[in-house]
């Protein structure tokens, strides 16, 4: 048995320093990536967890701070007063070339390269499809519009997502950025195609899965994270959505994406700022004073959700999530795990760790045995209940979201009058949408007390389409009580909605047809009909249809079906009686 574990880090803790160049090799004349000084941090505090144990650590004010217990050299020394707080303030608009900060003109984008189709929409940028000129070639093009970058803060954000791209290049399991470009109305990043698909929809659509075959997948999410920090950064928002495949064929690479929330590091720096995504994100994150830790624990998440199909730590509402990540106990009494190896189980324990200190590195858990190239992982297939759970785990049920839409509409005035007035407030700008700016003021409004984190996912799970805004009917869709989601008749019209023809069925064209009214591209109908299809025919009858706007209501069940999420908009608002 081979224990090949592979990674810059064999110089130990303060890898960064002693191993750039076999990650980067420079010239020798080329200086190395100026690391941003303790002022650029993403957020200076952030708001109080709601309802969360204080931390041990609450006297710590800034973003970042340097534990004194580590040895810098006389220009790693932080400055004795505080780092100046950014305030968030709305900029009447940014000049041209102020992101990318170039004294000298470059080549437009559109001179380059062609661009095509829209291959997503995030929250300050759509991705598209483009076509280099020259050459013919694919890449993804992601553009950032200038009027969302609406702080300073914001601006620093675009500037070291750049810098850190640049700055991991040549890692095999990496997206590569290929160029930035800027012109008066947004910045555009050129970068690798990933046209493969997300991790877990490439396991599901194999059919077949086995530990060997995760272990595989661990190492190079293992290996990215090991990279990552040997050269002084932190991804901060691990996640199965941030890695996609190249390409459709076997052999597909699979690359690490989306640094957004990356930020720079040095050995003993801490930050506070509360960020990342509920079911991956470390509980030191959660008491606000953690280091690159964070990145182990995320990983770990991710490999217990590839061993079982379900996350580690769950509930029905964000904050019993966190509240999970604090102090829930590790399941590894139930299906399939009295069948997954010794091994795998103690590289999962020793990866969620909740003591930082005494959690895997990534370098460790790149060398542990059922990690590491012709390890000890077995290859025997996991149990087929994996794959079901990881395909109700991997995707919220987009016939759900859509029929909750339905709903909404069908509601009458007197039904919808609170909301309606709730919608009005939050639409400051009276355009028919509210953005995630006047989301964060109107929380604040009526005194929910929620961090980024959670604000951001009330946001995409309000936002249907993905356009980056709630409209009306998506607002209405998320602020409805259980009680009008189940009642016999909305039920009955929603499902009428679907099926055109009135055959009492919702076919796979019908289902197709109403995601292509809904703006929701990218979706395999196969998978959500087979999901809620219990008799296997191909379709979705009534009392199937019933049964799942019913599931998840109300707890999350032991096989991994969870809420989408709907309801906590409505919650936030404290809209109880609506």
């Amino acid at each position: 048995m081979g224990n090949n574990c592979v990674g810059p880090s064999a110089a130990g803790q303060n890898g960064f320093f002693a191993n750039v160049a076999l990650w980067r090799p420079r010239p020798a004349d080329a200086a190395p990536p100026a690391l941003p000084p303790p002022s650029s941090a993403p957020s200076d505090q952030a708001p109080e967890p709601v309802t969360i144990p204080p931390s041990e650590h609450s006297s710590h004010h800034s973003s970042r701070s340097t534990d004194p217990s580590t040895p810098t050299s006389a220009a790693e020394q932080p400055a004795n007063k505080a780092a100046p707080k950014v305030k968030r303030v709305q900029s009447a608009g940014l000049l041209a070339d102020s992101v990318l900060k170039r004294d000298v003109n470059t080549a437009r984008l559109k001179d380059l390269y062609t661009i095509g189709k829209k291959l997503g929409q995030g929250q300050f940028g759509t991705t598209y499809l483009c076509v280099e000129k020259a050459t013919g070639r694919e890449f993804a093009c992601k553009s950032i519009a200038k009027r969302k970058l609406l702080t300073q803060e914001d601006v620093e954000d675009v500037r070291r997502e750049i810098q850190i791209m640049h700055h991991l290049a040549g890692h095999a399991n990496v997206v590569s950025i290929v160029g930035a470009y800027e012109d008066a109305v947004a910045v555009q990043l050129v970068m690798e195609l990933c046209a493969g698909g997300e991790l877990f929809d490439r396991i599901i659509q194999r059919g077949h899965y086995s530990e060997k075959a995760a272990a595989q997948l661990a190492r190079v999410i293992v290996g990215v994270i090991e990279a990552c920090h040997s050269l002084g950064v932190m991804h901060r928002d691990l996640k199965p959505e941030n890695f996609l495949f190249i390409h459709q064929k076997e052999d597909s690479p699979l690359k690490a994406i989306d640094f957004g929330l990356s930020i720079f590091f040095k050995p003993g720096e801490t930050f506070t700022d509360v960020v990342g995504s509920p079911y991956y994100v470390a509980p030191e994150v959660l008491m606000k004073h953690y280091g690159r830790e964070v990145d182990v624990w995320s990983a770990g998440v991710i490999i217990y959700i590839l061993l079982s199909g379900v996350p580690p730590f769950w509930d029905e509402s964000e904050q019993g999530i966190f509240e999970q990540v604090l102090k829930g106990d590790l399941d590894f009494s139930s299906e399939p795990w009295p069948n997954i190896s010794e091994s795998a189980k103690d590289l999962v324990r020793k990866m969620l760790i909740r003591d930082p200190k005494k959690r895997l590195t990534a370098h460790e858990a790149l060398c542990h045995p059922w990690v590491c190239v012709d390890g000890v992982a077995p290859d025997k297939p996991l149990d087929s209940a994996v794959l079901s759970r990881l395909k109700q785990f991997s995707a919220m049920n987009k016939l759900k979201k859509m029929a909750l839409r339905v709903i909404a509409e069908s509601l009458s005035e007197e039904e919808i009058a609170g909301l309606k007035e709730m919608f009005k407030m939050l639409d400051t700008d009276n355009s028919g949408h509210i953005t995630l700016e006047e989301l964060k003021t109107g929380l604040q409004r009526v005194g929910a007390n929620l961090m980024d984190s959670e604000i951001d996912a009330l946001m995409e799970a309000a936002d249907i389409d993905n356009s980056g805004t709630i409209d009306y009917g998506e607002f209405i869709a998320a602020t409805l009580h259980i009680n009008k989601v189940e009642k016999e008749d909305k039920l009955f019209a929603a499902f009428s909605y679907f099926d055109k023809d009135g055959s009492g069925y919702i076919t796979q064209d019908e289902l197709q047809k109403a995601c292509e009214e809904f703006g929701i591209g990218d979706t395999r109908i196969e998978d959500i009909i087979g999901d809620i299809d219990q008799d296997n025919d191909g379709r979705i009858d009534y009392n199937e249809f019933v049964e799942m706007m019913q599931k998840g209501n109300n707890a999350m069940g032991k096989m991994g079906q969870h809420s989408t999420g709907n309801f906590g908009l409505g919650e936030a608002l404290k809209l109880r009686c609506c």
